[in-house]
Parts: structure tokens; sequence; C-alpha cells
């Protein structure tokens, strides 16, 4: 028998407190696993599936995935972090009464803001990730591919609305004159495009989906390219319709992002800002640019210049 036996025969208080070790650190473990980040999903779609497959690979840790449509016990969701991915499951974890701390993901600012101003309830930790881009990407890129505009127009919306002093002083920071109008439910959105679109040397679409319906998309991108006016979108499906650049990000860029976000936090510290895409690309109409009389593009070269703050 080896001495360590003997010791447990003579000392039978080492061995109760082995096991009782042990049994603690199994307890301590399956805590620990239960308390990995609560993920939910607005549906589970490829989509969204894309994103948290992008979180988990960033993360690189156990996270606990669910669906909006199949959530959590009340009791988990206040277990420990919750990240929301979209903006219903944002809004549904944001009703839940608990204070864990949650992170919005793949989400629009606007929404985002809305949200949180409706439902916080003061006390819990809140931060995000946004789908959008900052203006001041959107507009740098607008001065790229249009360096002789002197204005740039836009519209706004129900959701749009609030970004209208920040796109008057980023405008005027890249040394372009602001013109927009906002626009409410009762308005028709294309008889007040014509003499908008006629003001503006460039025009910057913002994301509104009170706004940018396929019609009224169609008829913006129709009058900008009849007035010669280019057309900065907000999306990759945007160019290939008929704009002339967009820069967006990917469903998996913002899980990457997000990811990298989960595994530098510090719960003990306050949670960061929220936050605009990190990672973004570049897409262009060649086809346009022709049609504009401008030169064709070099996505490359332009991602580039917006990465390095290039004026």
């Amino acid at each position: 028998m080896q001495a360590s036996d003997k010791s447990y025969r003579r000392y039978p208080y080492l061995w109760r407190s082995g096991q009782l070790l042990l049994a603690l650190l199994m307890l301590l473990s399956g805590t620990v696993a239960a308390a990995s980040p609560l993920v939910l999903m607005s549906e589970n779609s490829a989509l969204y599936q894309l994103v948290a497959d992008e979180i988990r690979r960033s993360y690189k840790q156990p996270i606990q995935l669910y669906s909006a449509d199949s959530a959590p016990s009340q009791a988990r969701l206040d277990e420990g972090l919750n990240i929301a991915i979209g903006a219903r499951a944002c809004e549904q974890l944001l009703q839940h009464s608990g204070n864990a701390d949650l992170i919005c993901t793949f989400i629009p600012s606007t929404t985002f803001q809305s949200l949180s101003s409706l439902y916080s309830n003061g006390q819990r930790r809140l931060s995000a990730v946004y789908l959008d881009q900052p203006l001041q990407r959107q507009l740098r890129l607008a001065r790229l591919l249009a360096p002789d505009a002197k204005s740039i127009g836009t519209m706004f919306g129900p959701f749009s609305s609030q970004s209208k002093s920040l796109f008057d002083l980023t405008a005027l920071t890249e040394h372009l004159t602001p013109v927009s109008i906002t626009l409410d439910d009762s308005d028709n959105p294309i008889e007040r495009l014509k003499p908008l679109i006629q003001q503006s040397d460039v025009f910057l679409a913002l994301p509104d989906r009170a706004l940018f319906n396929r019609a009224t998309a169609k008829w913006l991108l129709y009058i900008t390219l009849q007035q010669k006016v280019p057309v900065i979108g907000f999306s990759k499906t945007y160019v290939e319709a008929g704009a002339l650049a967009a820069v967006y990000s990917t469903p998996a860029q913002i899980g990457r992002q997000t990811g990298e976000l989960l595994r530098e936090l510090d719960l003990s510290q306050p949670l960061p800002q929220p936050a605009y895409p990190k990672y973004f690309n570049v897409s262009s109409n060649p086809i346009v640019a022709r049609t504009l009389e401008l030169p064709e593009p070099d996505n490359s070269a332009l991602h580039q210049r917006l990465e390095e703050g290039a004026e």
C-alpha cells in the first residue's frame, strides 16, 4: 500500500476534505458553464446563425445560444451576460425586468437608441455593436468619390431624423454643404426628392425602414442618375441596384467584432460605449461611374483610405 493510502487510513478527515474539495470544484465548474454568455437570436435563420457562429469563433469560449421563439427561462436570463443579435432579440431582453448586463449587436444605431430609451430601467448596464456605419465614414467616402462636390443631400424619416444635426456637422467637416428634407408618414417622398437632388452634388442614402421601401429606392436611383448625381448607399444590394458605392459591414464582420468585445470584456468594469463597426467593406458600381462620367472606383484603395482616416 502506498504512503498516501496509509495517511488516509490514519487521518480519515483528509479523505473527507478531499471529497469536499472535489465536490466544490465540480460545483464551481458547473457554475462557470451556466454563466457562459447567453446569446439570443432574433430568429433561427442562417443570417443570425452566421453572426452567432462568428461570435463563438472570435470569443473562443462556450456560449449558450437561443432564438427569440424558444427563449430561456426568466431565471436563466439573470445568471450572467446577455447578448442579443438583432432588434427583436434586443427588445425582448430589454423588456425583461432583470438587471443582467446586455449587449445588443447587429442592430441599427437608431433602433438601439430608441429601444434603450423606451425600456431601460436605469439599473441594467447596456452596450451595443451597431450594424450601420458612422456618418463620418460615409461622408468621407462621398468626398473621396466626388472630390469636386460642394453639397451633399439626404432625406430623413422617423427613425433617422435624430441624426440630422450630426449629419450637418459632419458634412461641414468634410467641406460639404448639407441639404436635407425630413419626411413624415403623410409625405410623398417621390414628389419631394427631385428638388432636393437638384440642390445636391452627391446624395447619401441613410437606412430608414420607413423611407426606403423598394419603390422609393427605385425612384431615388432613377432621379439621381437622370440628374447625374452620384448616390452613396448603405448596402451592397443598393450598389447593385444603381448607387455609385457603399460602405457596409457583413454579418460575419459584426459577429467577429462582438466576439472580440466579449473576449476582452472585464465585467468588474463598466461596459464599453456602443460602437460602430470596426470591420467594413467598400463596394462600387463601375457601370454607374461610367454613366456619371466619373473615374472607376478602386475599392481596395478606397477601403485603405477610409481605414487610415485620410482626407
